[in-house]
């Protein structure tokens, strides 16, 4: 399955914590069996997802009666899409939601440096000693 995007932890000071790869659904919660484990008491066992719709749009779903999952600082009372940068926050924990970055055409570039690099070596004149130094064995 293709990356969709990336789920990052936002820490306590504001900084960047840990990247949680986004492929097909990411459940939130305190289970054992949850994506991303929030060891708090007010934390449902399972509090929200995120999962890809039939029109491959990424949604936001919150499951807790309890207490709410709030997506850019508002409460989310029913799903909602996910863009770029939006932040979800459960309880005190916050998380960003990012987009993979667009893939660039670098593969091909490569291929033709790599091509034009092996010719050139090719075409370089090596002398009669370096040749008979490297394949020599005595």
């Amino acid at each position: 399955m293709p990356l969709l995007g990336k789920i990052v932890e936002i820490e306590k000071n504001g900084e960047d914590g840990t990247e949680f790869p986004f492929i097909a659904s990411c459940l939130f919660g305190r289970k054992l069996d949850c994506d991303i484990r929030i060891q708090l008491p007010q934390v449902s066992d399972e509090h929200c997802k995120i999962e890809l719709n039939e029109n491959n749009e990424l949604i936001l779903t919150n499951l807790s009666s309890v207490n709410p999952t709030c997506i850019n600082g508002q409460v989310l009372n029913q799903s909602e899409w996910l863009k770029h940068g939006d932040l979800i926050t459960i309880i005190d924990r916050s998380f960003r939601f990012e987009y993979p970055p667009p893939k660039t055409q670098t593969a091909g570039k490569d291929k033709t440096v790599q091509a034009l690099q092996d010719q050139q070596e090719k075409s370089t004149p090596v002398n009669a000693e370096k040749r008979k130094s490297k394949h020599s064995l005595g």
